[in-house]
């Protein structure tokens, strides 16, 4: 799962619309779609890490880079 730095406090729906979630400051493990719409679409967020140890990845395009 993707963690991201979130800058900006927001708020997004989860659970096909049933739930909404806050994420306040800080850095978050979120999945996917969270990330996408925090770092993509809202702005309010940078992505970290995804998947494995030191892994940076892309979320627009999948793809991976590793960190030295």
């Amino acid at each position: 799962m993707p963690i991201i730095a979130v800058k900006q406090k927001f708020k997004i729906a989860i659970g096909n619309g049933n739930q909404v979630i806050e994420f306040n400051q800080g850095e978050h493990d979120v999945s996917e779609r969270v990330a996408i719409v925090a770092v993509e679409h809202l702005k309010v967020a940078s992505l970290k890490k995804s998947g494995g140890k030191n892994a940076n990845a892309n979320v627009a395009t999948g793809q991976a880079q590793i960190e030295d």
